[in-house]
């Protein structure tokens, strides 16, 4: 290849990349100065208020149990950090045997860890905020579409590794199925759990049809598809890239 058709093939690469990312950033200007002056102003810096949490209150952001409107106790770290720790030590132990206990490489890891971390501290913060609620509109407050993604999104990214390829004979691109199964069962189970709450002859939380079904949308359908398609990107392509060059070249031959 030549430099001036590498030169060529990189233009016809970027170019269109670059324009659609200079429209994209003079929507956004649009998008920001579309709302009245002041909104902004009025707005919680909620990034500010989940680093003063962290930094104030690590015990309870890295180690709290409860999570939610009622404030039970459903979301349980010692599950999800064990869960990292036995994927990590899976991942080790097979790297050492030469055996596919689950399917994952160093940087599903890192991502794998972080996930988890902010997961469980945005959803303490959120706890720890009441942003499950908004008192203005006597409402459920939108912060709440976040932790209703983020939840399943680590429960995705917790079973995708493991090896069923090996097991029960799935591909590995199948994997989605087995995920949106165990999300949506979550995310009904949970469901049917507030809207129980909210018969209670005193309720704490009333659960509205529509945020329910949002709710259903964000944790079994969207948490799913960033989980899945997350890991494929992290693993699999990588996965099918390394054995690209290893791979026999096709016979071309002509067969009588």
């Amino acid at each position: 290849m030549t430099q001036e058709s590498g030169r060529s093939i990189f233009l016809f690469r970027w170019i269109p990349i670059l324009v659609v990312l200079v429209g994209i950033g003079g929507l956004l200007l649009v998008w920001y100065s579309s709302f009245p002056p002041g909104t902004w102003e009025d707005t919680p810096n909620y990034l500010d208020m989940y680093v003063d949490y962290l930094v104030n209150n690590p015990g309870d952001a890295f180690l709290r149990v409860e999570t939610g409107p009622t404030g039970r106790q459903s979301w349980f770290v010692i599950p999800v950090y064990l869960g990292v720790g036995l994927l990590v030590l899976a991942y080790a132990a097979g790297k050492i045997r030469k055996e596919e206990y689950v399917v994952m490489n160093r940087r599903y890891i890192i991502y794998l860890i972080v996930l988890a971390l902010f997961a469980i501290t945005f959803h303490n913060a959120a706890q720890f905020y009441n942003w499950y609620w908004n008192p203005e509109l006597n409402a459920p407050g939108f912060v709440d579409t976040w932790t209703h993604i983020t939840s399943p999104w680590l429960i995705a990214a917790l079973f995708s590794p493991l090896a069923l390829g090996r097991f029960l004979h799935w591909e590995r691109r199948s994997m989605w199925f087995f995920i949106f199964a165990i999300n949506m069962t979550a995310a009904l189970g949970w469901e049917i759990a507030e809207s129980g709450a909210s018969w209670d002859p005193d309720p704490s939380y009333f659960n509205y049809p529509m945020d329910s079904i949002k709710d259903l949308i964000m944790g079994g359908l969207v948490a799913t598809v960033i989980g899945t398609w997350l890991y494929e990107r992290l693993v699999i392509d990588v996965e099918q890239q390394s054995r690209l060059p290893h791979m026999p070249a096709k016979d071309t031959t002509l067969k009588p």
